[in-house]
Parts: structure tokens; sequence; C-alpha cells
């Protein structure tokens, strides 16, 4: 059994016990992950930004040149002659 301490210091009062049982129930809810810290070499995916293969994909013939999106011309609807 693990003892804590409560202590009053003048008008201050450090609550010891309360806080290790919150912070242990806090830990069975949300544990905390042993992950490092993102860094430059870290995947462009996990930073957040989008790749050059994904760029490249999305702006097609316009890439390089500028930053809309190419889109193939639309394709008129022609009824056919009776």
């Amino acid at each position: 059994m693990q003892r804590c301490v409560d202590v009053q210091i003048g008008g201050d009062t450090a609550f010891g016990c309360l806080n290790e049982k919150l912070r242990r129930e806090v830990d069975k809810v949300n544990p905390t992950l042993n992950l490092p810290p993102i860094d430059a070499r870290s995947s462009d995916v996990r930073v957040g930004i989008g790749n050059e293969a994904a760029v490249r994909q999305q702006l097609g013939s316009n890439y390089g040149r500028t930053i809309t999106p190419f889109r193939p011309p639309s394709i008129s609807n022609v009824l056919p002659h009776r």
C-alpha cells in the first residue's frame, strides 16, 4: 500500500493523494504513448503535407506550371441523329 501526503504550508495546500489518484484514473483512460517527436526526417504523410508524387498526380500536365489542377475538357452530350 502506498502512502501519500497532503501538505499545507501557510495558505497553500498540496493535495498529493488526490493528484496521484486522479493521475492514475486519467492514465487508465488515456495512456501516454512513447512516440518520438516529429522531426525533419519524418515522412510527409506523418507531418501532414502532400508528397511530390501525390501533387504530380493531382496537377497532371499542369505540374510545374500552375497550382490549378489539370482538368480534361468536358464532353458535350450530343444526341444522335434520327
